[in-house]
């Protein structure tokens, strides 16, 4: 979620601390999105979801404890309750995807959701190039030679869908709200939906304690401290240059779970995740879209 332009508008050194922050909390995000892999193999998709999940809602309520009993404005409530659930389907989807195929390439695939809210009713040509470019990427990902196949391209899809969606009830609410209480009250929700599949999945979890301490640094790095990472980037230059800065999330994704899990992608692979990034980027500069549909605070 993300505000407009200040006034006075960005300087030099805003851009710069931007920069730095957008680096930092990718990588953070990523980091935690490698780990919880090693979490999903080892307790579950149902189970890796609520920890994280719950968790960063516990943080973020004991950051904004009034969030609890201050009622959202009317009109707002059935909006967040959509943005709670579509967080929660936009997470188990990219949590089933990254089980079976590379992190990076989920992450790219992903990015069709916020290219598409980018471009949305556009009649530009050049706008177009952007989701040509970013197709192609795609089929390369899920073409006969690529790792993108099966269930894991459909729950990616599906990730990338439900980002889209996050933005657009995001715009709405970030206008009448403020953020912390959004971020707080929309991970409560979703712990709330998660919680009765983690009762039918079984409650893997318990003597699990590697897992839970994984989950717990999961919610952390995942959401809670990015969420104010974010704020504070976004603040500093244009949404449509934070949306450039943003679109290194697949490289960034690539090299964590490279690093962490050993995930390797081939040269094809790495050039068709280019061309995402490169039209993420090029939607986000030239569309101006981006900027005005907002950022996801909650990016798997």
């Amino acid at each position: 979620m993300k505000e407009g332009r200040q006034d006075t508008g960005p300087t030099r050194r805003d851009a710069a601390v931007a920069s730095s922050l957008v680096v930092l909390l990718t990588f953070s995000i990523q980091i935690g999105s490698a780990l919880a892999v090693r979490v999903i193999e080892s307790v579950g998709v149902v189970e890796a979801l609520w920890l994280r999940t719950a968790f960063a809602a516990l943080i973020l309520v004991l950051i904004r404890p009034r969030c609890l009993w201050h009622l959202p404005p009317r009109g707002h409530r059935l909006p967040l309750a959509a943005l709670a659930l579509v967080l929660f389907v936009m997470n188990f989807s990219f949590y089933g995807a990254i089980g079976r195929i590379p992190v990076g390439i989920v992450v790219a695939i992903e990015f069709l959701g916020p290219l598409g809210v980018a471009v949305l009713g556009t009649r530009r040509r050049l706008d177009w190039l952007w989701i040509v470019l970013a197709g192609a990427g795609v089929v390369v990902l899920a073409g006969p030679s690529g790792a993108a196949t099966g269930l894991g391209l459909l729950l990616a899809l599906m990730a990338g869908l439900c980002w889209g969606l996050y933005l657009l009830l995001a715009k709405h609410l970030v206008a009448g709200m403020d953020p912390i209480s959004i971020a707080a009250l929309m991970m409560v929700g979703a712990s709330i939906l998660a919680t009765p599949l983690l009762a039918i999945d079984g409650v893997k979890i318990a003597g699990h304690w590697e897992a839970i301490v994984f989950g717990v640094v999961i919610a952390v790095v995942s959401s809670a401290f990015p969420y104010w990472l974010e704020m504070v980037a976004i603040r500093r230059v244009s949404a449509a240059t934070y949306g450039v800065l943003l679109s290194i999330e697949p490289a960034v994704a690539a090299l964590a779970a490279l690093a962490l899990l050993g995930q390797r992608i081939s040269p094809l692979e790495a050039a068709a995740m280019a061309a995402v990034m490169a039209a993420a980027a090029g939607a986000s500069w030239t569309t101006g879209g981006a900027a005005e549909q907002g950022v996801d605070l909650a990016a798997p």
